[in-house]
């Protein structure tokens, strides 16, 4: 008897269910565990833009991730961001800035000291008191449009108020650029599909895997191919013709990725400032001269602006100069092809175009021609071209009324005040000096194949500051501000107190989260009696680490600026911190002066008593009132005061007008801004306002100037303004005959 066989089959929807699992839930349930594995373990890294500040110094701030640049180099040895930071939480009052770019805005080939976004954030504060102030520079060197992408969703996450963008000029050779050694894709899209899977550990394993494997193969190649600059090395695809494929496709992945960019910050409601770029045209020539299809030689152009520049054809030399550049098929200049897209990305998103190169560069270069004047080598540019680079900036913010409807006039300094009391001294010009002869060791400046010298070997220092200066490319680990403070703790020992202040100024610039260096910095300007500038530093050290000596001298500052309550209660802060008790007399001898300046004489006596005790051996003298203020006068201007101010004395207004106003682009003091405004006022100059404004914060416990003030507003019909001004005088000595005499003619209106 045959028996049938039953036969179980499973429907259509359950076998697509059972293959899905099979061949697709269970290959990633995998995936996900060797993912979480590896976290567990720790391999691999994050790749986030921003991280918190990992010091316990600083609680409140977040900062570029050191290790980002990782995810860009995996080939070669990357830079590291600069020192950066800003609040986790932004405050009522923040205007949060982020600067995206490269090697330029990174201020190479100087320090974070003459980063031009430093520069402008100071600008900025001091221009908008109001405002809390944050620009956050993002840059590090060789990188260009696909990276600046990559970090544009991060930016917006922290809130920005603006993104300020310098880039283009590594289009080329930077990071995934085509003719790049770092990771060149055929397409854009795997190329952007590469950073966003590098977010995986287990695709982070993968990529290193076939990296040492690419290396291993390599071998020696590799190990000589790497004998050089960061320019020699990364360039793979060295010579890029003008207009040829290779050249057509970088400039069309820039606009396409550029414009992504500004697509997302619009939707996010963020405005974009895209600047301009520089190159240097005149004193540069072109580093590889060939002919393209249907241009000349670079060569040739090039030899066309020098002949027309000499014929004083200056239209014709800078075109050509502009031309030779573009058809360099070395491509560390941006082309002018790329300035155009710029424009037109800006035109088409609504952001604002910064001229950098046609208002700033071009006007302040001879004959509108771009070159040494303002540019280091190829690209970068000097001191004075970085100061430029903050001024274009500035005014493009200032015109578009984001930071506020108007800038403070009475705090807004011109680019050259910055510029004479800025953290960078003779070191810094040095420094930029060996940088850029150490690159011009190395292709594209010599042959390609030319002999291997290294510039670090061969050049011998000719002074203490130049030798520090080349220690800073020579020794790997020797950073700027070490260089700094050595030439600061020389100029100490020989009591020259002004130039160890500039170069503690220039390492705190370069490195900001130093209090020692503040403290140090602070007893300089003490000796060089600029009192204002050493309370700013105190208390900018007191926001990094509460310290014993900040407040201490902190509370000395304000017993001399008269304002004695304070300083008790900062000396008594002091005396907290003084955990070893190994400063009671002098806290004592402080806190006795500024209680017998206030009136209080039964404390005054009972802390003469205790200090009595403690030392029997401290001299104890009766506190005698020093001079007043206003009369520290920072020494690098205090003779030229004391002159202007005897010909004032001596009927000479004129000649004391021109000296003070020369003193005041120096170094602001209220002394001379007081002078200034008296003879302005005299001659009923409306200017006469703006200096007496500048002068009040240091004065307006002075009876004399408030009287002053009040008939200056009298005179331009602020009758309220008076009013204000003599209610203070009220508060301050009601019984003042001035009171009375200002008082009438505030009724007289």
């Amino acid at each position: 008897m045959k028996q049938n066989k039953q036969q179980t089959y499973l429907s259509h929807k359950k076998r697509f269910l059972f293959n899905t699992i099979i061949l697709v839930v269970i290959p990633v349930l995998i995936l996900m565990l060797i993912e979480i594995f590896l976290r567990l373990v720790k391999y691999g890294d994050d790749y986030v833009l921003f991280i918190d500040f990992p010091g316990k110094e600083i609680q409140q701030h977040r900062i570029i991730n050191p290790l980002i640049g990782k995810k860009y180099f995996q080939r070669l040895e990357y830079t590291k961001p600069c020192h950066d930071i800003f609040l986790k939480k932004k405050p009522e009052n923040g205007f949060r800035i982020f600067v995206l770019g490269s090697s330029t805005v990174l201020g190479f080939p100087y320090d974070e000291n003459l980063m031009f976004t430093r520069i402008l954030q100071e600008r900025l504060q001091d221009s908008y008191p109001e405002k809390h102030i944050e620009v956050v520079n993002t840059a590090f060197t060789a990188i260009n449009s696909f990276s600046l992408l990559d970090f544009i969703d991060d930016v917006l996450k922290e809130e920005p108020d603006a993104i300020l963008i310098y880039a283009g000029h590594n289009e080329f050779y930077g990071a995934m650029g085509i003719g790049s050694v770092e990771k060149s894709f055929p397409s854009r899209r795997l190329a952007l599909l590469h950073l966003d899977l590098l977010e995986f550990r287990i695709y982070q394993l993968l990529n290193n895997t076939i990296v040492r494997i690419s290396a291993s193969g390599a071998g020696d190649k590799k190990d000589k191919s790497v004998r050089g600059t960061l320019m020699k090395v990364i360039a793979e695809n060295k010579e890029i013709p003008y207009k040829g494929k290779m050249y057509n496709k970088c400039i069309d992945r820039y606009e396409k990725n550029m414009n992504r960019l500004m697509q997302k910050a619009k939707k996010n409601n963020v405005p974009v400032f895209i600047s301009e770029l520089v190159s240097n045209i005149r004193d540069i020539k072109p580093f590889c001269s060939v002919a393209a299809q249907g241009y000349p030689p670079a060569s040739v152009k090039y030899n066309e602006g020098l002949q027309s520049d000499t014929a004083r054809d200056y239209e014709k030399a800078k075109s050509c100069y502009y031309m030779a550049k573009d058809l360099d098929c070395i491509r560390f200049r941006a082309s002018e092809e790329i300035n155009e897209i710029i424009v037109k990305l800006a035109h088409k998103h609504g952001a604002v175009l910064v001229p950098m190169k046609t208002s700033f560069f071009e006007e302040v270069s001879p004959n509108k021609i771009i070159g040494a004047n303002l540019m280091t080598e190829h690209v970068h540019p000097n001191i004075d071209g970085y100061f430029l680079m903050a001024d274009a900036f500035f005014y493009s913010l200032a015109e578009s009324k984001l930071p506020g409807e108007k800038l403070s006039i009475v705090n807004y300094r011109k680019s050259e005040y910055y510029r004479n009391n800025w953290g960078f001294t003779e070191l810094d010009s040095l420094l930029g000096v060996h940088r850029v002869n150490a690159l011009k060791y190395y292709w594209p400046y010599q042959p390609y194949d030319a002999p291997f010298v290294d510039y670090r070997e061969v050049y011998r220092p000719t002074s203490k500051i130049d030798s520090l200066a080349f220690n800073i490319i020579r020794l790997p680990e020797y950073r700027t501000n070490e260089a700094h403070l050595a030439m600061a703790h020389y100029y100490s020992q020989q009591k020259d107190f002004y130039n160890a202040f500039r170069e503690y100024h220039a390492a705190i610039r370069c490195n900001p989260f130093q209090v020692k260096d503040y403290l140090e910095a602070i007893d300089c300007l003490i000796e060089i009696n600029d009192l204002p500038l050493a309370m700013k530093f105190i208390d900018k050290s007191l926001e990094l680490q509460e310290t014993f000596h900040g407040y201490f001298r902190k509370g000395e500052l304000l017993i001399i600026k008269g304002n004695y309550p304070q300083a008790i209660r900062t000396l008594k802060k002091a005396q907290e911190l003084d955990s070893l008790k190994k400063n009671t007399a002098i806290i004592l001898a402080k806190l006795h002066e500024a209680y017998y300046f206030n009136g209080n004489e039964q404390k005054s006596s009972a802390i003469l008593e205790t200090l009595k005790e403690e030392d029997p051996d401290y001299p104890l003298t009766i506190p005698e009132k020093q001079r007043d203020y206003i009369y520290f006068v920072p020494k690098q201007v205090e003779m030229q005061i004391r002159k202007a101010i005897d010909l004032y004395n001596n009927g000479h207004d004129t000649l004391a007008l021109d000296l003070l106003l020369k003193t005041l682009e120096v170094k602001e003091t209220s002394l001379a801004n007081r002078i200034a405004g008296l003879i302005l006022m005299n001659r009923n100059d409306r200017n006469a306002m703006l200096y007496y404004l500048r002068a009040y914060p240091d004065y307006r416990k002075d009876i004399d100037f408030l009287f002053e003030l009040g008939i200056l507003y009298l005179q331009h019909g602020a009758k309220d303004e008076a009013g204000k001004v003599l209610d203070e005088m009220k508060r301050i000595d009601s019984k003042n005959r001035k009171v009375g005499l200002l008082e009438e003619k505030i009724v007289e209106r």
